[in-house]
Parts: C-alpha cells; sequence; structure tokens
C-alpha cells in the first residue's frame, strides 16, 4: 500500500508541474501542435540534441525552427517563395 501511495503523489506532482509549464507556455504565446516526424527527422533532431544540450525534442525544434528565422541566407533558402 505504501509504495502505491508513493507512486500516486509521485504522479499528481508530475501532473502539476506538467499543468505549470503548460501555463507557462501559453503565457509566453506558445502554440501546441502534434507533428508526426519521419525517421530521418527523428535522428536529425536527436543528433542536433546530442551536439546542443536540449534534453527534449520540442527545446531541439524550436531552436532549430528559430534558427533558422533568424539567419537572412536560411530563412531565404527555405522562406523563399519562387514563381
Amino acid at each position: 500500500m505504501m509504495g502505491q501511495t508513493i507512486q500516486n503523489d509521485s504522479g499528481e506532482r508530475a501532473r502539476l508541474a506538467m499543468r505549470k509549464r503548460a501555463k507557462r507556455e501559453d503565457a509566453a504565446g506558445f502554440k501546441r501542435v502534434t507533428l508526426a516526424l519521419s525517421p530521418e527527422a527523428v535522428r536529425l533532431l536527436e543528433g542536433f540534441m546530442a551536439v546542443s544540450g536540449h534534453t527534449s525534442r520540442q527545446a531541439a525544434l524550436n531552436d532549430m525552427l528559430e534558427r533558422i528565422s533568424d539567419d537572412m541566407f536560411m530563412r531565404q533558402e527555405f522562406l523563399a517563395v519562387s514563381t
């Protein structure tokens, strides 16, 4: 019975932490989206995580996309509209 109580307390703390994180992200203007990534995209993302020190795919993906946005050459490469 004691183990179940510890597990319930741990689960409740995790739920509270996730709710706090969601509130912080909402306040910062983050939008929630569900993505399905290809195996190659996951390998690339995990490789970036290994060299950048990110501990989550979400943080790594945000960083990658923000870097594209900040660099005018990469931005042109990815966002340029050609007709």
